[in-house]
């Protein structure tokens, strides 16, 4: 399974009055293949369990500062590697060498390697605290807007009703 992203996105830092745009990654569907002599075969869901992968190149930049990331999300090879592998460059403006080169894993850690040759963690997100979502309650909600869209079906799925909640999608 494979979907494509062709959308940007806009991050506003209020109390510098910048936007950074940004585009995102691929999105892969993966389950194990096994090999068997000459034929590859993706084995059972039964027997792995699949994952979502993030592949592609993405970039953010700001028009105003000048400066501008490229971001490389690497997906599993066939034999070895690993899962969830990112590397991204940082670039001044006007600069085409980066001043900061990052690696690590998107779900784990991070590495920083700046051009002045100091090495430091970048970012930890196992670390991270988890920020609970904001969002309205359904009656302040518009008809169309996600949660009050999607209630009789997340509602149907939550007591496991797969057929009211295919229904509810209609």
């Amino acid at each position: 399974i494979y979907f494509y992203l062709s959308l940007t996105g806009c991050v506003t830092c209020l109390d510098h009055d910048e936007h950074y745009i940004l585009t995102f990654p691929n999105g892969y569907g993966r389950q194990v293949n096994v090999l068997i002599g000459i034929f590859i075969f993706n084995a059972l869901s039964i027997l792995t369990v699949p994952w979502i992968e993030l592949g592609g190149e993405c970039s953010i930049s700001c028009s105003k500062t000048g400066y501008n990331a490229s971001i490389v999300f690497h997906t599993k090879p066939f034999y070895g590697g690993k899962k969830h592998r990112v590397t991204a460059e940082i670039f001044s403006p006007n600069d085409k060498k980066p001043f900061c080169s990052i690696e690590g894993e998107w779900n784990g850690v991070m590495y920083a390697k700046y051009s002045t040759g100091e090495n430091a963690v970048f970012i930890d997100t196992k670390k991270m605290p988890t920020i609970k979502k904001k969002v309205r309650k359904l009656e302040d909600q518009d008809d169309f807007e996600s949660r009050c869209l999607w209630k009789d079906v997340t509602y149907n799925l939550k007591i496991r009703d797969i057929d009211a909640a295919t229904a509810a999608k209609h």
